[in-house]
């Protein structure tokens, strides 16, 4: 299992040396977030600032862009880095498309779906010379001159989806190189809803398993004492039922008998409780959802809770502590191999 660190959070500034301090300390990749800036810009800076790891979007925001900007952006972070960047999109909510970025919402999936496709035509008239026209529901490329062309180059951009839902879920299994699941998820919806709906996707394109990569950013619960722990447990509860107060994680919270949260924490935020909500989030329900431990103890729990499950994983919370060596030990915990990995 390949562990990564995310960039939340981050200005563009402050990627370069956080990335470069991850590829020191042994993580396996970095994933820049499109929250307070541009996800292209962190990953430009982060792939500047180191030579091994991956770099990638998590998320970039597609229905903030269109495939053509996206393409361009995309294709020079591939060049400049010898192929360490993956692109990976997210379709982003509805207030947030329509009303910050003011761009037009409706049928992400089959959007997303139209997206990838013109990506895909994009990409190939300039890997191979040919014309571009691509005519879709939603996107139609069908210009492109040589003073427009991006400079040739052979490196693969690998392409993922950021998904919760069944169909999203399928249309990364059929079109894409892997998926960004969300913390906020289960065992069982990950057993039930998420890898059903992959195989679905896979099924579709002719594709096997292993031909995608699974990344999921963990809540990971951490601390060296009692009160550590506890006192990082209040801030994850906080965090789940933030996410948990929203319709889209109901079936989430329905896979572990937990369906009836959801409409009572969206009361909740309506009103304003913000700080109450995480009250809401019992013993039972953040053990489903999180991982708690010494931070020793991450690599070991990760293993068991999502062998055969998940193919790469990061701390949505930063690593306690400021010994290096510590950190560069833990990490490596999760490069060892299971049975299941063989």
């Amino acid at each position: 299992m390949k562990i990564d660190m995310g960039l939340i959070g981050s200005s563009a500034f402050g990627c370069g040396p956080a990335a470069a301090e991850a590829e020191r300390l042994g993580f396996d990749g970095v994933w820049a977030s499109e929250s307070v800036t541009d996800a292209f810009l962190q990953s430009q800076a982060a792939l500047m600032s180191t030579k091994d790891i991956s770099v990638g979007t998590a998320i970039a925001v597609a229905f903030a862009r269109n495939p053509m900007s996206t393409a361009y952006s995309a294709w020079e972070l591939a060049a400049m880095s010898g192929g360490r960047f993956t692109l990976g999109l997210g379709s982003q909510v509805r207030a947030h498309v329509e009303r910050r970025f003011s761009m037009p919402w409706g049928a992400p999936v089959a959007r997303m779906r139209d997206f990838l496709q013109a990506l895909d035509a994009i990409f190939t008239a300039w890997r191979e010379g040919t014309r571009l026209d691509y005519q879709g529901r939603y996107y139609q490329h069908t210009l492109m001159t040589p003073v427009f062309t991006p400079h040739h180059h052979e490196h693969r951009i690998p392409t993922m989806i950021a998904a919760v839902g069944a169909k999203m879920t399928e249309l990364g299994g059929e079109l894409c190189d892997g998926l960004l699941l969300h913390g906020m998820t289960t065992t069982t919806y990950l057993d039930e809803v998420t890898l059903p709906a992959l195989e679905r996707g896979l099924a579709a394109s002719g594709r096997k398993r292993s031909d995608v990569e699974l990344y999921v950013p963990l809540f990971m619960v951490m601390g060296d004492t009692e009160e550590e722990i506890a006192e990082r447990a209040r801030e994850v509860r906080g965090q789940i039922a933030f996410y948990a107060s929203t319709p889209a994680y109901r079936p989430v919270l329905e896979s572990v008998g937990y369906g009836e949260l959801q409409p009572e924490l969206q009361a909740m935020s309506r009103e304003g409780r913000w700080s109450e909500m995480g009250a809401q989030i019992d013993d039972t329900l953040l053990h489903e959802i999180a991982l708690v431990g010494s931070p020793e103890d991450m690599p070991r729990l990760c293993r068991e809770r999502y062998a055969g499950r998940l193919d790469r994983v990061s701390s949505y919370y930063p690593w306690p502590g400021d010994d290096p060596d510590r950190l560069q030990e833990i990490l490596a915990g999760f490069a060892e191999e299971t049975e299941e990995d063989r």
